[in-house]
């Protein structure tokens, strides 16, 4: 009897990809699905911007560090601004199976990627209140962060729809336990595959932040504005 399943499961259950491991070989070569096509859908998340004016010059270099931000142009130089943001990636798949003996035969049928930011986050030191040059000018440079990211993101979409689209299409049929062990299963391959696309798109993310926070651009920021 062929059983069709809707399962929605998030990335974050990936941790449990044993659970949907391929079970006896004398059932194992049954797992046929022709009929199963796995579509794709990518959605995008740019993130809401939260500003902040409530910490200190001492408190934004803690931030940065426990972020694991690189070294930055010289001991010399204190961050009077900051703006903070953590990627999210995550999946939901649909999946159809046949029950077998021992077990189902899993196959992708649907798969949705979401990748993005929930929320940014612009911090200005409290001492540069709203109204005064130097707010201005290290809010006109922490927006130029959030728009290098969004840019940096905005130009990879394509190629991580053509990826998702191909690995998606790419996954056979998988025996697994259960209909939810074999749509995490699927989770877990996908988001393997995609991970070096990911690692490499946030690599230039942080170069493109490099670039920016340069001595020389500092200066020219500083040299804006009197009275720092």
């Amino acid at each position: 009897m062929r059983l069709e399943t809707n399962t929605l499961v998030w990335a974050a259950l990936a941790g449990l990809l044993l659970c949907a491991l391929p079970g006896p070989a004398a059932w194992a070569a049954d797992c046929r699905l022709p009929g199963v096509q796995a579509s794709v859908r990518l959605n995008e998340s740019f993130g809401d911007i939260r500003y902040s004016n409530g910490y200190s010059g001492q408190q934004l270099a803690a931030k940065r560090r426990r972020a694991g931000a690189h070294g930055g142009p010289g001991a010399e130089w204190h961050p009077v601004g900051l703006m903070g943001r953590d990627l999210q990636w995550e999946f939901k798949v649909k999946v159809q199976g046949q029950r077998l003996s021992g077990g189902y035969c899993v196959g992708l049928a649907h798969a949705e990627m979401t990748i993005g930011y929930d929320r940014i986050r612009v911090y200005v030191d409290r001492r540069y209140r709203p109204g005064t040059c130097q707010y201005k000018v290290i809010l006109e440079h922490e927006n130029q962060h959030v728009r290098n990211f969004k840019d940096t993101l905005t130009s990879y979409l394509p190629v991580i729809r053509r990826q998702l689209t191909a690995e998606a299409a790419a996954l056979p049929p998988v025996t697994a336990r259960s209909m939810n062990a074999g749509a995490r299963y699927f989770v877990g391959a996908l988001r393997d595959r995609l991970t070096p696309l990911i690692d490499r798109m946030q690599a230039d993310m942080a170069e493109a932040d490099r670039r920016l926070d340069t001595p020389a651009s500092y200066r020219a920021t500083q040299a804006r504005c009197d009275g720092w």
